[in-house]
């Protein structure tokens, strides 16, 4: 434990030194001006008695809060949540938290770095290397063990410079995805017990992304076209969202768009069960589950649960449709060959009323996975229902009220009272607390 207690220390502290040294010379005039604007009195006042040691002449230093967590795994955990909350009119945008798990009793946290450059007259118009990492506590079925994921990423940022085009952004985003996993591995022996040893797996995923954004009020677009590549397999993605604003006057409501089409181009195959050569792998027309979230990329309260409600937690990936099949094996609408799907979501007319309507319709093609089990060679599906929405789009729960033939025979057999089929979405990405509070003027 001290190993991993020392891992993560040296990555918080690594964060915390390259914040420590910001030089915010070349920013004074800009805080000048903004600390002319005081919307609050007494917050204000209030900030320049007990918060004033915040932000120095030349340095920047992270603030910190008490922070709670909770996932089944670690229990409860406490600790502290650092950010410079300053941001964003310095270079770096730094958060961090660190936590002890009451249950597990791991050491566990979380690091956000990135630095952005702004090149003067050239087209790139933002460069923004970063490093983020999680580690937590996820199960194996036998007992809990620990995961570390870190994610180096580069962002570029590519915008026109004619008025006529200034809606249109272009991004071009590198990540790589190194996944460290505490796993156990069962040793041979010629005498009962069976022994089981600790073993640390790793692999990685490249990901590389090109983004299109049409920045409007009243008709967004953005399309995303991805590749990724493993020593297992490799797979490429295209994803476009678009909003039709209802025309009402101040009201940001109206119908969204997504549409998702993925394709394995080669895997590796382990006959003769191919299907189960890359598990958590493959595409799925549900929304990506803790078990399939291969990349460590978002934060669940029960990665590998498929019993009871959190088992039901899901993330905007794939297919992304609101219903699960956590009992079966490979799920319903899993596919190791092709994908499509489109997700429609309906806003309530009326602003800031959390309720919405959603319909989800989809096709694989299966050509891997044994096609003695659901899904089959060929499949079609829907579903569709209502939901609640809050906190732009960071917490959802989905209520579905009807579905395809292949989600009825699941429900008949696993899930047969109503609040057993209720999904929800958790988006802490979305969410960024954080950088709320930077945005907030006192």
């Amino acid at each position: 434990m001290k190993c991993k207690s020392i891992f993560i220390n040296i990555l918080v502290v690594f964060s915390y030194s390259c914040v420590y040294s910001q030089d915010s010379t070349s920013i004074e005039v800009i805080n000048k001006n903004l600390a002319d604007v005081v919307h609050f009195p007494k917050l204000h006042s209030l900030q320049q008695k007990y918060l004033h040691w915040v932000d120095k002449r030349n340095k920047e230093f992270p603030f910190a809060v008490p922070a709670i967590a909770y996932n089944k795994y670690d229990g409860v955990q406490v600790g502290a949540a650092l950010i410079n909350i300053k941001q964003p009119v310095k270079h770096v945008d730094f958060s961090a938290s660190l936590f002890y798990g009451i249950k597990s009793k791991k050491v566990n946290g979380t690091v956000n770095v990135d630095y952005y450059i702004t090149p003067k007259n050239s087209v790139v118009t933002q460069i923004k290397p970063g490093l983020k990492f999680q580690s937590f506590t996820y199960y194996d079925f036998i007992k809990p063990l620990k995961y570390y994921a870190i994610h180096p990423e580069l962002l570029l940022t590519f915008n026109h410079r004619t008025e006529r085009l200034e809606k249109l952004e272009h991004q071009l985003k590198f990540t790589s995805h190194i996944i460290l996993k505490k796993d156990l591995r069962l040793v041979e022996t010629l005498i009962p017990p069976v022994i089981i040893e600790d073993t640390l797996k790793h692999y990685y995923v490249n990901e590389i992304s090109y983004t299109f954004k049409r920045k409007d009020v009243n008709f967004p677009v953005s399309v995303t076209w991805n590749l990724e590549q493993s020593g297992s397999f490799v797979k490429t993605s295209l994803e476009a969202q678009s909003f039709i604003r209802y025309q009402l006057k101040n009201n940001n409501t109206g119908v969204h768009f997504r549409w998702f089409m993925g394709a394995f181009l080669w895997r590796k195959i382990k006959k003769p069960n191919a299907g189960y050569s890359l598990p958590g792998f493959n595409y799925n027309l549900t929304g990506t589950t803790g078990s399939n979230d291969y990349k460590f990329e978002n934060y669940y309260f029960g990665r590998n649960e498929n019993t009871g409600f959190i088992s039901n937690q899901i993330t905007g990936n794939d297919g992304f449709f609101k219903v699960s099949t956590p009992l079966q094996s490979p799920a319903v609408g899993q596919t190791g060959s092709f994908i499509l799907a489109l997700n429609t979501v309906i806003d309530f007319p009326i602003e800031h009323v959390p309720l919405k309507l959603f319909f989800d319709m989809g096709f694989i093609q299966d050509n891997v996975l044994n096609i003695n089990t659901p899904p089959a060679l060929k499949q079609f599906a829907y579903d569709g229902g209502v939901m609640f929405s809050f906190f732009n789009r960071g917490l959802e729960i989905y209520l579905p009220l009807f579905y395809s033939n292949e989600f009825k025979t699941y429900y008949k057999s696993n899930a047969p009272k109503f609040k057993q089929r209720i999904t929800f979405l958790f988006n802490l990405h979305q969410l960024e607390l954080h950088k709320k509070i930077r945005d907030m003027k006192f």
